[in-house]
């Protein structure tokens, strides 16, 4: 049975979506010069996705982005540019950015841990003058604005 969509079916729903390996592109990129980028939604991410930017803002958002089992990496190479990406608290993390006069940090934003089955996400490469972001969040998680709500009312 197919889904009217283009995507490959999700192979795991109980957790964050996977499809088949063989569905998962090798390799795709990003350019970015003096521009801004953003890659999320119904993105499939490939088992090397590579970023360059230069004077330019990149974000990648996983947390709908279906991924395949095992290990993606994404390599970055930033010059006096940021680069966001932010992550699901269902997928694993590792942040092997080189910074140099630079930033390149992973925040954790989420209260619970990925299980150690999950896919990893590998962050590689290198930011001169720039910042790589990396944030973990729980997408379900409410907003400021539920916050101060709920804050108010109780």
């Amino acid at each position: 049975m197919s889904t009217p969509t283009s995507l490959p079916p999700a192979t795991t729903p109980s957790r964050h979506p996977t499809i088949a390996p063989e569905h998962v592109p090798e390799r795709r990129g990003s350019v970015t010069i003096l521009s801004h980028t953003r890659r999320d939604a119904d993105f499939i991410l490939p088992r090397l996705f590579r970023i360059f930017t230069f004077w330019g803002n990149v974000e990648i958002d996983l947390t709908q982005a279906l991924v395949g089992p095992g290990t993606s990496i994404i390599e970055i190479k930033c010059i006096m540019a940021s680069v966001q990406i932010l992550v699901p608290h269902d997928l694993r993390v590792e942040n092997d950015v080189e910074a140099l006069l630079a930033s390149a940090e992973v925040r954790r934003e989420a209260a619970t841990a990925a299980p150690p089955d999950a896919p990893l996400v590998r962050v590689t490469g290198s930011t001169l003058l720039g910042s790589v972001e990396i944030k973990v969040i729980d997408p379900d998680a409410p907003g400021l604005l539920e916050k101060i709500r709920r804050r108010l009312g109780g």
